[in-house]
Order: structure tokens, then sequence, then C-alpha cells
């Protein structure tokens, strides 16, 4: 049964991504994404800078925390362009290898697109490994900075308590998202907005308008739709003594 559904989620993803052209699929607007231009604002009325992590999360090919990332990173390039158009600092602290190529070529893109490509300094992005330094780096950075704005959006550990709190202490308009379920409380606790689970996943192919990634969420929500229509008639038919749908589910 497994098996079966794997291939119904495929199938489905597949034919939205195939069928999908320009503009076609849309996704609702997400309060946490509408406030990214107020935090911007926020900082530049302030005239201190914007922070964003991702958390410690992984490897960008681990299967549960990489998509996060990318997703995180993907969010960024709209951040960071968002910050260039009102002349706020944006900075950057990365605990991930292999994911600094990537965000340093991601926010040298959007100086690029805004037309201020001389204005970007790669000193806005810095890389410490593992959870205990980084978490001293970015407690340090609030303490001497002071950034108006603090955005987490990632894979996160026992550290989004902890910078959450810290970002809570110095008055900074939080935003935060993580797939991980262990730290959504501690999120939702500390943030002003949150991207709830697979909402990091649509925030970020919102913003990448990425044709394939529109057409997976596409067909994850039939997909979810069709598994709601399951359980819902198993339970119609298990009221009534037919068990053959949880027959087929155990199976």
């Amino acid at each position: 049964m497994t098996f079966i559904i794997m291939i119904i989620i495929f199938a489905l993803m597949y034919y939205f991504m195939s069928i999908n052209k320009e503009g076609q699929y849309t996704i609702r607007s997400m309060p946490a994404m509408s406030a990214i231009p107020e935090a911007v604002g926020r900082a530049a009325e302030m005239g201190r800078p914007v922070f964003w992590t991702p958390g410690i999360s992984g490897a960008l090919n681990n299967s549960s925390q990489g998509p996060q990332v990318l997703a995180s990173i993907s969010i960024l390039g709209y951040l960071t362009e968002e910050c260039v158009k009102a002349g706020v600092h944006i900075q950057a602290i990365v605990p991930l290898p292999d994911a600094l190529p990537l965000v340093e070529e991601t926010m040298r893109t959007a100086y690029l697109v805004q037309g201020k490509p001389d204005e970007f300094n790669t000193e806005q992005i810095t890389f410490i490994s593992e959870q205990s330094p980084y978490l001293s780096a970015v407690l340090g950075y609030f303490q001497r900075e002071r950034p108006a704005s603090n955005i987490l959006l990632g894979g996160f550990y026992y550290e989004s308590v902890v910078i959450g709190e810290a970002g809570n202490h110095i008055g900074a308009m939080q935003i935060g998202g993580t797939n991980n379920t262990h730290q959504m409380p501690f999120l939702v606790a500390t943030c002003d907005y949150m991207l709830l689970a697979e909402e990091l996943f649509a925030a970020g192919a919102a913003v990448s308008q990425d044709r394939d990634m529109l057409g997976s969420i596409k067909g994850e929500d039939y997909f979810k739709l069709l598994l709601m229509g399951i359980i819902g008639l198993g339970f119609l038919l298990g009221a009534a003594g037919i068990s053959v749908i949880a027959d087929l589910w155990g199976m």
C-alpha cells in the first residue's frame, strides 16, 4: 500500500509539473511573506540591519533538512532585493558549508537585479560551523548590532529558541519558519510571524516562481484531498461495519 501511495504521489506531481505553464499556478498570500517588506521598512526607519539565518539543519543532500534550506535561500533572494531597494544592510550567518556558495550567489544576484552590484560585500555573509560557535556568533552579533528584524527560516534545532528569545530581548521583529515539528512551538512562541511546516516550501516556490516546484505543490495538494476523501470514506464504511478501506490500509 505504501508503494501504491508513492506511485500516486509521483504521478500527480509529474502530471501537474508537466502541464504547468508560466503563471498558471498561484499560491495564496501568507502573512509571514507579506510581513517581509514591513520588516525591511522597520529596519530602514530605525537605521539598523536585517538578519537572516537558515539554522544548523544539515547538508543540502539531507532528504529532510536540505529542502528547507533551499526554500529559505529562495526567500533570502526576495528579502535581499527588498533590503537593496530600501538601502538596508542585510547580514547572514550561515553554519552550512555546502550552502555557503549558494547563499553568496543568491545575495549577489539580488544586488545585480536591483542595479547595485557594487554594493554587495562578501563580509555580509559569515560562515561559522558547529552549533555552539554558531550560536555564540549570532548572540554576539545581536548584542553589538541590534538588528531591527530577524528572519529565521530553515531547519532548526535547539538554537531556534535561543535565537528567538535573543531577538525578543533586543526588540527585533521576527519571522520564523521550519518543517521540524519539534522546533515549531519555540518559533511560534518567539516570532511575530510564522511559516508552519510545508508553508516554508510553498513560500520558497512562490518567491522563485519555479514551474516544477509550483507544479509539485499542486500535485501534493490534490493528493491530500484524495487522502482525506479515502479517510472519510473509510470512517463511514467502518461505522457501517465494512472494513475494506481499513484492511487495504493495513496491507
